[in-house]
Formats: C-alpha cells, sequence, structure tokens
C-alpha cells in the first residue's frame, strides 16, 4: 500500500511538469509593431505611417512622393518598386520608402489677340523649373505688337519669362491702317475751311456739317478749299442736299494748283454723277453727266462719296459702288475743296461731313 501511495503522487507530478512545458513551447505576443522611414526625409511620405498590429495581420502600404520626387523602391521589411506593397505581421517591421530627384516641369502656353494678328515664338511648351524663355512677338499685316498680358507685362515685342510655375501669356496687336492726312466732322466752327458770305453764294458751320449754298445757275460755284497739299490719297465723305433745287451738283474738287487747274468730281441730288477737269480756265469732261441708281436722290438723304486718286488712276464710288474709273495725268498734286453748283431754281444748298483722307 505505501508503495502505490508513492508512485501516483510522481504520476501525477510528472503529468503537471510535461503540460507546463507544452504552454511556455506555445507563447508568443499577441501584436508586433510596424515602423516607417522616409529617405530622403522630405522625398515624400507613407500611409500609414506605422502602428500596433494583431498577429498574422497582413498590412497594405503605400508610398506618396511630394513635388520635385519620384517613388524608387522599398527596403527593410518590405521590397519591390511599386508604390504599394505589403507586409505581413508576424514579427516587428520596420519598412522604409526610399524616392529620388526629378526635375520639376512647368507648362508655357500662348496667344495672340485679336486671332490672326501676328505670332509668337516660341509657341509653348514644357520648360524645367527655372529655365529662362525668350519670347519674340511678330505682327502680321496691317498690324503692330502693343504689349503682354497674363503671366508676364510690358510693351517690347521681345521678353523673357522663368519657368517658376506654369505660365500663360498673351500677345496683344494693335490695327493699324493707313496713315490719315485729314480728318474733319465738321463740328467746330472755326474749322480749316474758308468761310464767306457774298453775292453768290456763302459758306458756312451749322449743325456739325458744312454749308455751301450757292445762289447763281451754273457754270457759276459757290466753292471752299482747306489750303492743303495732297498727292496719293483715299476720301471719304457724306453729302445731301439740304434745300434749294435738286437739279444741281455736290463737288468736289481735288489737286488744285488755283481756280482755273483742278479735277472735279460730282453727284447730284437727282441721281447724276460727272469727272471734268479745268486747265487753265477751260473745261474738259473726262466722264460725262451719267446717271445711276445707286445714288440717293431728294433732301436730306446722305450718300457716302469716296474717291482714290493715286498716280494718274481717278476713280469714284457712291455708296460702295463703283462710278468712276479712268486716268488723266494733268495733275499729279494740289488742295481739296468743296463746291455746290445749281442748274435749276434760284439756288441749292449742299452740306457735308466726316470727311477722312488717308494714305493708299
Amino acid at each position: 500500500m505505501k508503495h502505490k501511495q508513492i508512485y501516483l503522487p510522481l504520476v501525477i507530478g510528472l503529468v503537471l511538469i510535461l503540460s507546463l512545458v507544452g504552454v511556455a513551447g506555445c507563447w508568443g505576443p499577441d501584436k508586433y509593431n510596424l515602423t516607417t522611414n522616409v529617405s530622403p526625409t522630405g522625398g515624400g511620405s507613407v500611409s500609414p505611417s506605422g502602428g500596433s498590429y494583431d498577429a498574422g495581420v497582413t498590412v497594405t502600404i503605400s508610398a506618396t512622393a511630394n513635388s520635385g520626387y519620384a517613388f524608387d523602391y522599398w527596403s527593410g521589411s518590405a521590397s519591390g518598386n511599386n508604390t504599394t506593397t505589403t507586409v505581413v505581421m508576424d514579427a516587428h517591421k520596420s519598412v522604409t520608402a526610399h524616392f529620388v530627384p526629378v526635375a520639376q516641369t512647368y507648362t508655357l502656353t500662348t496667344n495672340v489677340s485679336p486671332s490672326g494678328a501676328g505670332s509668337v515664338s516660341p509657341t509653348g511648351g514644357e520648360y524645367d523649373a527655372g529655365t529662362q524663355v525668350s519670347l519674340s512677338a511678330t505682327a502680321n499685316s496691317g498690324y503692330v505688337f502693343d504689349y503682354w498680358s497674363g503671366s508676364i507685362s510690358g510693351t517690347g515685342p521681345n521678353t523673357n519669362v522663368t519657368m517658376d510655375s506654369d505660365k500663360n501669356v498673351i500677345a496683344n496687336f494693335a490695327a493699324v491702317g493707313p496713315a490719315v492726312l485729314l480728318s474733319d466732322d465738321f463740328s467746330h466752327d472755326t474749322g480749316d475751311w474758308d468761310v464767306f458770305s457774298d453775292e453768290n453764294g456763302q459758306v458756312f458751320y451749322e449743325g456739325g456739317w458744312l454749308h455751301v449754298i450757292n445762289y447763281t445757275t451754273a457754270p457759276i460755284c459757290t466753292y471752299t478749299f482747306v489750303d492743303g497739299y495732297f498727292t496719293d490719297f483715299i476720301l471719304e465723305v457724306e453729302t445731301k442736299l439740304v434745300d434749294g433745287t435738286d437739279d444741281n451738283w455736290h463737288q468736289i474738287e481735288i489737286r488744285a494748283q488755283n481756280v482755273d487747274n483742278y479735277y472735279n468730281f460730282g453727284i447730284s441730288a437727282d441721281g447724276y454723277y460727272e469727272l471734268f477737269k479745268v486747265v487753265h480756265g477751260s473745261m474738259t469732261s473726262l466722264v460725262s453727266p451719267t446717271f445711276s441708281s445707286h445714288i440717293n436722290q431728294g433732301w436730306d438723304v446722305i450718300n457716302l462719296i469716296h474717291i482714290e486718286c493715286i498716280g494718274s488712276s481717278l476713280s469714284m464710288s457712291v455708296n460702295g459702288h463703283t462710278l468712276i474709273n479712268t486716268t488723266d495725268t494733268s495733275f499729279n498734286d494740289g488742295d481739296i475743296g468743296f463746291a455746290a453748283s445749281s442748274w435749276a431754281g434760284s439756288f441749292s444748298e449742299v452740306a457735308y461731313d466726316n470727311l477722312v483722307i488717308t494714305e493708299p
């Protein structure tokens, strides 16, 4: 009996010892730590930045590059060159995301205003940060360069832009026309034209028009000159019959040497046009009086006269329709005047407005 009592406790003790040894062999921590790093500092970031995770958890890690850098590769407890990787938390893990510096680029965009007015060189493109780009603006025919706007300013056609950000540059051009030799809207009573009143007629300013009244019958007319000197030119002026007979002439005298030597374009309020010249007081018809439906007839209706004198070429359009196109070499230059004449009735009052004379 004593032998059996001793044996049983020994067996129980041995079981307990083996049990404790088994437990000690299976023990481990419930969580592991994840540590992340970035190389170089400032090259980018890692998400998640670290933490404590249950044993066996798979953690997805992403690397994001900062401006001026690109992701390169993982090291430590992870590897590869994809921006996203995974680690299994079966131990404490340390992961490093490596980045490399890259050249920063910016976009240059150029525009022209108005469209078709000119060009810019270079037209644009991608440039490394800090690059200084030389820009040149070239105007097309009929325009001149005016100024830069957008990301830069200035009035010179050549300029520089530093590419420290995306840039949008606009080259602004201004339209140019032929040089204006004379412009007069007759709004001032003290203009360049001779004004007077005598037994044959009057010349005066009224209501923004230059009025010419002729009290006589043809061939005597009432006229006024601007006292200027013109060679080749383009002339436009508005004219209307204010009062009196419509059997008359609204006359524009050009290349006048004096009262005895000049060309004379004319239209009438009853629809006729003509061209003649006076040389040493003797009149010669170049285009005889001809009716045209393009001439507005009557009182207080406006006709727009367009005259071109270029070399020996002489032409006249009325309300946009060419009525006269001829040549003559008698006069190359001279003064310009307005006149009125009556062919029936006691008088004719003609008015002129918005005169513009330009180089061809």
